[in-house]
This record gives C-alpha cells, sequence and structure tokens, in this order.
C-alpha cells in the first residue's frame, strides 16, 4: 500500500513559508491577529449550549455536526455520537460506537454516518442511534459521507471513492485517482447533484461521476503543482466544492479558486487563492475563507474581487456559513466573526468557548450551530 503523509494545516503553511526562506534562521510562523474593536449592528442570541461528546481532542479533524428533521447529530474521536433535539438542545440519544471517528456526521432520510480512523463506515439509526450497517473502504475517512438516491459515497484519503448502497451497505462501485505522498490532514466531501457526484482530491483535480455507476462524465485540474520543495506542490482540494445551479465552485491549497459549468466542465473563470476550509455562495458572491484566514467575497459572473476581509489573519477560521445578510466565521480561539455579506465588515462578535472551533457552522431554520473542539453544540439566533 502507497504511504500517504498528511500534515496538519498550521504545520504545512509554517513550513511552506519557512522553504520560501531556506537559507535564513528566521521563524516565519504568522502570529494571530488580534481582535479589532467594533460597534456591534447586529444582537446574536445564544439559544442553547451542551455538551454532546469529546469532540475532535487536540487532533485536527473537522467533525461537522448535520441536521435531520427535528435533530442534530455529533460525534466524538472517542467514538460517541449523539443526537439532540434541534430546538431544544435536549439529549435524544448518546451511543459509543467503540470506533476512533474521523469523518464528522452526515445524514440520509433515517440513517446518520461516520467515518472512522482504520477506514469504516458506520451508518445508525437516527431515532436510536443503534448501527444499521458497518462498510469498510480503503484507509481513514477524513470527509463527511454523501447520500441520495440510494447511493452512499464516502471518500477515503488515498483518494478512493467508494459508493455503498445506501439501507444495505453493500459495496456498488468505486473509483480511485493517485495521490500524492504528502496531503493536508484534511479531506473534501464527495458532493450530490442530480444524477451526478463532483469529488475533489488531494492532487487538485476535480471530477464528476455518474451517481449510480460511478462513470466519469468530465475531469478538470484545478491548479498544477508548482515550486521545488513537496510541501510547495501541494494543490489539495480540502475546501468541500459547491454546487449552485449550472455551476460548480472549487478551491485548491496554495492554487486557485475556479467556476466551471457544471455539464461541461469548461472554466468560466478562476482566480489565484489557497484555501483549505470551505466555499459558500450566494446569487451574487462567492465567499471563500482562505489559508491565512482572509475572507473573500467574488462576483459570481466572472471572479472579480468584491471585497476583503484581512483583519482574522492567522486566526485559523472555518469556512464561512451564509445567516440571512450576513457571513460567519469560526476561530481556534473559539470566537465566531459576523460579517456584512455586501462589504465583509464586522457586525457582531460571538465567544463560544476556549477550546476553538474547526468545524464550519451550519444554518437551519434560522438558526446556526456551531460545534466545538472539545464536544460543545451551541445554537444561536439574532434579532
Amino acid at each position: 500500500m502507497k504511504k500517504i503523509t498528511r500534515l496538519f494545516i498550521a504545520t504545512a503553511i509554517t513550513l511552506a513559508l519557512s522553504a520560501c526562506s531556506f537559507f535564513t534562521d528566521k521563524d516565519n510562523t504568522p502570529s494571530p491577529a488580534k481582535l479589532v474593536d467594533f460597534t456591534p449592528e447586529i444582537n446574536v442570541h445564544p439559544v442553547w449550549y451542551t455538551r454532546t461528546g469529546r469532540g475532535s481532542n487536540s487532533d485536527y479533524i473537522k467533525l461537522s455536526p448535520a441536521i435531520s428533521g427535528t435533530a442534530v447529530f455529533t460525534a466524538s474521536k472517542n467514538g460517541t455520537v449523539a443526537a439532540n433535539d434541534k430546538i431544544t438542545g435536549k439529549s435524544l440519544w448518546q451511543v459509543n460506537t467503540s470506533a476512533t471517528i474521523s469523518g464528522g456526521t452526515a445524514t440520509s432520510d433515517d440513517l446518520v454516518y461516520v467515518g472512522t480512523e482504520n477506514g469504516y463506515t458506520l451508518a445508525l439509526h437516527q431515532t436510536n442511534g443503534q448501527t444499521a450497517w458497518k462498510a469498510a473502504s480503503s484507509s481513514e475517512i477524513l470527509a463527511q459521507a454523501a447520500t441520495s438516491q440510494g447511493v452512499t459515497l464516502v471518500k477515503s484519503i488515498d483518494g478512493r471513492v467508494t459508493a455503498f448502497a445506501t439501507h444495505s451497505g453493500q459495496p456498488l462501485w468505486h473509483y480511485q485517482q493517485i495521490e500524492p505522498n504528502l496531503i493536508l490532514r484534511g479531506s473534501s466531501a464527495p458532493q450530490i447533484s442530480r444524477e451526478s457526484v463532483v469529488v475533489g482530491f488531494e492532487n487538485g483535480n476535480l471530477t464528476k461521476l455518474s451517481l449510480q455507476q460511478g462513470r466519469v462524465q468530465w475531469e478538470k485540474t484545478i491548479a498544477e503543482p508548482e515550486g521545488i520543495f513537496a510541501i510547495q506542490r501541494m494543490v489539495d482540494i480540502d475546501a468541500d466544492p459547491l454546487v449552485q445551479g449550472n455551476r460548480i465552485y472549487a478551491a485548491t491549497y496554495q492554487g486557485r479558486i475556479a467556476a466551471l459549468d457544471f455539464v461541461t466542465g469548461q472554466t468560466l473563470w478562476t482566480h489565484d487563492i489557497s484555501s483549505y476550509t470551505g466555499i459558500a455562495a450566494d446569487t451574487i458572491q462567492v465567499y471563500v475563507s482562505d489559508a491565512r484566514s482572509r475572507v473573500w467575497a467574488f462576483n459570481t459572473r466572472n471572479g472579480t474581487v468584491n471585497w476583503q476581509q484581512n483583519s482574522l489573519a492567522a486566526r485559523n477560521i472555518t469556512g464561512p456559513a451564509l445567516f440571512d445578510h450576513y457571513l460567519v466565521v469560526g476561530d481556534a480561539e473559539g470566537y465566531l466573526h459576523w460579517m456584512s455579506k455586501q462589504d465583509g465588515h464586522f457586525v457582531a462578535r460571538t465567544f463560544v468557548n476556549r477550546s476553538g472551533i474547526l468545524a464550519t457552522p451550519i444554518v437551519d431554520n434560522n438558526r446556526l450551530y456551531v460545534y466545538t473542539k472539545d464536544g460543545h453544540l451551541a445554537t444561536y439566533t439574532i434579532g
């Protein structure tokens, strides 16, 4: 089996900067930007706050929560999976899977999925947390599963996408690309739209496959590796691609963001950027958190930069979440930063807890849900 070295994000950024000044003794580790003062423009109200598990502990894994029906589901590295009422926060159930969980929760109509460090996908019943099925992939799973039309897709860190029958866990097909030996410790999730699935790989390729058979419909290289050192040549697609209508947005580490035609894969526009956290979009703008914790807004039509927020530099922010007229990111010190979508200025700041936030917040029915590194789940609304 090919040996793949996974690099923690902060280490990768530090080493990449060091490679640029290889023959000096200068410490290029960036210091987190200090919080700026501003006058809040909106009131952010905490709704409930509860501990659902132990979170990711000290590991760099984005254990994203997921919502289905009236419940919000979370997972912890130590094997705990929990369901809480999304309105009240009341615990519905909690189970210990006895697995080391590395891939955050995803849901279908009646199942909730987690991925494990040794390459298994666990499907649990949403009603009680009992195991419905367990299926093996080829290596560790860091990405959320994706499910639609009776197919559940799982991507492992060796570049393999495996399709399972949603209600039985039987393997249907698999597709694999050759990945570099050195990759970031992260992985983008497959994105299902219509009869297809779009997958980003650590080699900088974006591939569209048929959902039922796994046949390649098109493939596009978003970024080519550049540089002398292996770490400079990393072009991982770790931010989940985003399908919006007839467009796909994808971003790479040390590469670019690209807008592509969903049907043909034709590139519509690109812009140089380095990102590994996340992308969000509305009909007017595409929002991206970059590797240096700057937030960008691009025009959806032509990719021009509408605004850039630089005041969170090196705070290790999450991907952006869209909430009403605002954009929200979390950071490694446990803050939520609320920005205007119009021009990126800050409108509010919320402290969640000191453990920090790795997973991008999620929004459901005018509430924002955020899961902290130490396993606390918090909910907010505005008014």
